[in-house]
Parts: C-alpha cells; structure tokens; sequence
C-alpha cells in the first residue's frame, strides 16, 4: 500500500482540471439558491436574499478560477473551499432565518 493516506493527497485535489468541482458547486449552488429563495419572505427581512446573492457569487468566482487560475493545486485548493462556502452561508442563513421564525431567537 505505497498510496498517500493524507486527505490533501486525493486525487480530487491533485490531478482534476476542476470541473467535477463545477458540477459539485453548481449542484449544490441549486439547491441552496433553491431553499435561500423561498425563505426570502421570512423574517429576518434581507437575511435569505443576502445568503442567496453571495451564494451565486461564490458559483460565479469558482467559474472564473477555473479559466483564470493556471497552477492546478491551488486552482482544485480554491474550487473546494468555494464549495464548501457555498454550503457554510446557507447554513449560516437558513439558521437564522429558522431561529428567527420559530422564536428561538427574539429580535432587537
């Protein structure tokens, strides 16, 4: 077993070009924008609209990377944190937006 254990060794992060990246992002950017837009009637007013537009400017900058960025490390470094940002700020929003409805949280 001479293959590397370490998780920054996987292929995903080696040897792609990126776009499997594109379609994991764009998937997830669906679903996320999805959820963000139906929430933009709740309150917090703005939380859900704010989530949704930073959400598609993180698909839209993992778009440009992967034409603009020519070093393939960090080009695939950078596509994976974008993706999980995408996933960070809808649960950031869809959290508050819920504790808010639900009266978890009471406003100010």
């Amino acid at each position: 077993m001479s293959e590397s254990q370490r998780v920054r060794d996987q292929r995903s992060l080696t040897t792609s070009m990126g776009a499997i990246w594109l379609v994991v992002g764009g998937a997830l950017t669906l679903i996320c924008a999805g959820l963000l837009f139906a929430m933009q009637w709740l309150s917090p007013a703005g939380v859900a609209t704010t989530g949704l537009v930073i959400v598609l400017v993180l698909y839209a900058a993992m778009v440009v990377i992967r034409f603009a960025v020519s070093r393939r490390r960090l080009r695939l470094g950078l596509l994976a944190t974008f993706t999980l940002l995408i996933v960070i700020i809808f649960l950031i929003c869809a959290v508050v937006v819920t504790a808010m409805e639900w009266g978890a949280v009471s406003p100010s």
